[in-house]
């Protein structure tokens, strides 16, 4: 069963470091969650590193028992189970039982063979179980009507392949098995299914408050999960439109009390408005009368950049909300897929200039 985990990492270039490649391609599948010490790679990334080098990487084609493994790197008989399990679930060690113990090699005896035959099952999973996704995301075209945000988060998402039916339902089992709950989900907790829910039926980004309110989760947690959402090319951020005139009339009304028009129309960036919305504005301020309505519709025919100008001139924040990476379920889907495609692609490229080393 495959179950792995892709990051996207800059690619080490121009290294011809056997063990730096190797290291990198370790890193890229999650291999090794914790480094220690040491006054080389090898140290620092521990077991792992240990025997894919000095066993599987001495010979490409040998079969290696655990008792050899153990023998070759010291390392415990347990501490060798355990680092088997995961390389073997990744897909880059395949195992074949015959004559006696069961022994393990490189996948197809080379690292580029082996990353070939982990994108295609990786992808193909990705595929099947993104699928529910195209009738489950409600079509939305209003939800992407604002840019997001520029952005840059490196790609990261756990790829499981489907297992036996259970009692959950197929979206949370979606963001249970892709990594979106953490490494140690907590038993019996759906807050990760909870927010991807109210995002897969929502018609325009969400503000993080409102998420925390429906989901029933601490501002922590929720963004926790976002942020793998993100990660995972499934989530962006961007302005949620409405909250706009609101928060420019919260600002207006904080900073004319504490610094008063001339400030406001200056250093405050009212003035950079035109004439007649910075005076009808500025009146009303010095009435009492402003409203949040009259806010809104001064600020209709302001492009979105100017809007988000003012508000920060003014000591505001721009109102970001949280929304799905597409109009449309399929939308969604593809926005994964080329994540995906970006990091196994640079994982491909690194095994291929590992093995013409080798050779």
């Amino acid at each position: 069963m495959l179950r792995v985990r892709f990051v996207e990492n800059a690619l080490p270039a121009g290294s011809r470091d056997m063990s730096v490649l190797l290291a990198w391609i370790l890193d890229s599948m999650a291999l090794i969650r914790s480094k220690g010490e040491g006054n080389s790679i090898a140290d620092e990334q521990g077991g792992m590193h240990s025997i894919v080098s000095k066993c599987f990487m001495s010979d490409l084609r040998k079969g290696w028992t655990s008792a050899e493994i153990a023998e070759v790197t010291g390392i415990s008989s347990t501490g060798i189970h355990h680092q088997l399990v995961k390389i073997r679930e990744s897909g880059l060690v395949s195992d074949v039982r015959g004559g006696g113990a069961k022994k393990y090699m490189l996948r197809g005896g080379s690292f580029s063979t082996a990353i070939e035959l982990i994108s295609a099952n990786a992808t193909t999973i990705a595929k099947q179980r993104l699928s529910p996704l195209y009738d489950g995301v409600m079509n939305s075209p209003a939800r992407m009507v604002v840019s997001a945000e520029e952005e840059s988060l490196p790609f990261k998402i756990d790829i499981v392949e489907l297992g036996p039916s259970s009692e959950r339902d197929v979206l949370e089992e979606l963001v249970t098995d892709f990594g979106f709950g953490g490494d140690r989900p907590r038993a019996n907790d759906s807050l990760h299914s909870n927010v991807m829910s109210i995002l897969v039926s929502s018609e325009r980004p969400v503000e993080l408050s409102l998420l925390m309110e429906r989901s029933g989760g601490s501002r922590a947690r929720v963004g926790r999960i976002l942020e793998r959402m993100r990660s995972a090319g499934m989530v962006e951020r961007a302005i949620v439109e409405a909250r706009i005139p609101i928060d420019v009339f919260g600002s207006l009304s904080r900073q004319y009390r504490a610094r008063g028009s001339d400030w406001l129309i200056g250093r405050g960036g009212l003035g950079r408005l035109p004439n007649e919305i910075c005076k009808s504005m500025i009146n009303s301020l010095e009435k009492g009368i402003l409203t949040i309505e009259e806010v809104s519709n001064s600020l209709e025919e302001i492009p979105l950049l100017d809007q988000r100008v003012l508000l920060n001139t003014i000591g505001g924040r721009a109102p970001l909300g949280y929304r799905l990476t597409g109009a449309t379920g399929g939308e969604v889907v593809a926005s994964v897929l080329r994540g995906l495609e970006r990091t196994l692609s640079r994982i491909s490229s690194v095994a291929g200039r590992l093995d013409s080393l080798l050779e």
